[in-house]
């Protein structure tokens, strides 16, 4: 149950995707073991362990691989409003540069957060990001990219889920 909590991740916790894969890992090998015991035969038990075995490595390197393609990332710029941030996050998409910027809350374990926009590789920060108001009670946020596209999204002050989430389809248009 764990690991589906972290697979979903309804409150947008920031170590989301490592946990994400160490706990299904985890739930494999569980679930192999117990599996394992359960056949009479020796044969069924030995192609029980060893299936589990190969869908654990499998899943190893699905997340290794994600893992590694998410790359390094730089944050930018700050905003603050309160208890919440608006960060420009500079990362890589494969051996180009893609701007993001995320709304982050809190700090430690239990630190937030999530995804407001999502340029693409190759394009340029947004010009402005803000909030649209009193955080506390508007909720909403701004993201200004290229000339004169606004994205205006609110967030729920709980589990930081926004919406819209916006990814522009083309760099020479909004």
């Amino acid at each position: 149950m764990l690991a589906a909590f972290t697979a979903l991740n309804p409150f947008h916790l920031a170590w989301g995707g490592p946990a994400t894969a160490v706990l299904v890992g985890v739930t494999i090998a569980l679930i192999t073991a117990a599996a394992a015991v359960v056949p009479r035969r020796r044969a069924n038990r030995v192609f029980t362990a060893l299936l589990g075995v190969v869908l654990l490595a499998g899943w190893c390197a699905i997340a290794i691989v994600g893992l590694r393609f998410s790359g390094p990332q730089r944050d930018l710029t700050v905003v603050e409003g309160g208890a919440y941030r608006l960060v420009v996050v500079e990362g890589h998409a494969f051996a180009d540069i893609a701007y993001s910027v995320h709304l982050r809350r809190g700090s430690g374990p239990l630190a937030q957060d999530t995804l407001v926009w999502q340029g693409l590789a190759e394009g340029s920060p947004p010009t402005l990001v803000r909030f649209h108001g009193d955080p506390a009670t508007d909720r909403q946020v701004e993201v200004v990219a290229g000339p004169g596209c606004g994205y205006r999204s609110t967030f729920d002050s709980l589990t930081l889920g926004v919406d819209p989430v916006h990814r522009p389809l083309r760099l020479d248009g909004c």
